[in-house]
């Protein structure tokens, strides 16, 4: 699902054609928007993989069974851009590493905290739960449905708009195209500063390294 707020194909596809000089062209304009919106469908596809949206970033949590190592992804998630697995452990969230290897199934029947996972069609966790234990699944939730006039674009409409304009505007030979490749990396830029200029913890995120210890020292 798109956030609220965000423009429709439809409206990109209608303010494209428009920066493009082909907004009179009306019915005739079938080849056009088929370009147009395989610009902005492209477009999108491009910057979710190329940028970490923080609004698209989300946590759930998983109740895991003793001997159930299987488990359904989450219903929005991507599992490729999953950003961390976390067990909680007598109240410490406590991180999974990636990878079940070969020799772990010599132990399979092992039980203990979950220590390790690994993205299949489901999520795997090893080794078996002994007992319930919550698993949190911290990612960026995929891209919703841009196919029809109604549906609404999931990442920054904006850097969207102006990634696909300067594609088909290179694609009609418009000499402007350069200006809005321009555009879009001082937006990408800008969205980067604004996250670092305001750090906030994320869970996952590795830790600084901690300050030393002050020393006590004695006067005489």
């Amino acid at each position: 699902m798109a956030l609220p707020g965000k423009p429709t194909l439809g409206e990109l596809r209608a303010e494209v054609l428009a920066r493009l000089g082909f907004a009179a062209q009306g019915a005739a304009a079938g080849n056009l928007i088929t370009t147009v919106d395989s610009y902005l469908k492209r477009a999108q596809d491009y910057l979710y993989w190329k940028y970490d949206f923080r609004e698209l970033r989300r946590v759930r949590d998983i109740t895991v069974n003793p001997g159930q190592t299987l488990y359904d992804w989450p219903d929005d998630m991507e599992p490729r851009r999953l950003v961390s697995v976390q067990v909680l452990d007598h109240g410490i969230w406590v991180p999974l590493e990636e990878g079940i290897e070969y020799f772990h199934d010599t132990v399979a029947d092992t039980r203990f905290h979950p220590r390790r996972f690994d993205r299949r069609d489901q999520l795997e966790i090893w080794p078996q739960p002994d007992a319930s234990y919550t698993l949190r699944v911290e990612y960026y939730r995929r891209l919703g449905r841009f196919a029809q006039d109604g549906d609404r674009c999931t990442i920054d409409d904006a850097l969207l708009f102006n990634y696909a304009l300067a594609k088909a505007k290179r694609h009609y030979n418009q000499p402007d195209a350069q200006d809005y490749f321009d555009e879009v990396a001082d937006l990408l830029r800008r969205l980067k500063s604004g996250e670092h200029g305001q750090r906030r913890y994320v869970v996952g995120d590795k830790p600084g390294t901690p300050m030393p210890r002050p020393k006590v020292i004695d006067y005489p």
